[in-house]
């Protein structure tokens, strides 16, 4: 998972750094959850979200680890980036973009072997688990 938080999240720099773009509590000049983090965000483009990003990437790898949990893994994933606006750290369409550039690292890490062979050892080990609980 640590893999798809990286690449989910540095996949949204290109275009943070040349967008820009201001966040909504630098424009609304209202409060967000985290104010010890502003000084921070200040300096980092709203476009797309970074947070939406990894948020939806974890679940879409998720899903495929616990399908029977499908629903509630995708409303997670998906209230991960909502909670980017309601927080006032993010726009609509950062959240929206940051899920595109989510899924489009998960479908590029389907294609990686470094990540597939990570892949068949988590699978395993979660098995493992599985097994060991139901004895």
């Amino acid at each position: 998972m640590r893999r798809v938080m990286t690449d989910a999240g540095l996949s949204t720099y290109a275009a943070k750094n040349y967008y820009k773009r201001e966040r909504p509590f630098m424009v609304n000049n209202q409060k967000t959850c985290t104010p010890d983090q502003e000084n921070i965000l200040y300096k980092v483009g709203s476009f797309p979200s970074g947070h939406a990003a990894v948020g939806w990437a974890w679940s879409l790898v998720l899903i495929k680890l616990f399908p029977e949990k499908e629903k509630e893994i995708l409303k997670r994933g998906h209230d991960f980036g909502e909670s980017r606006i309601v927080c006032n750290v993010h726009w609509y369409s950062d959240v929206k973009m940051g899920r595109t550039m989510g899924q489009a690292t998960v479908e590029c890490l389907w294609g990686n072997s470094d990540f597939l062979a990570d892949w068949d050892s988590a699978k395993k080990e979660i098995q493992e688990i599985l097994d060991s609980n139901l004895e």
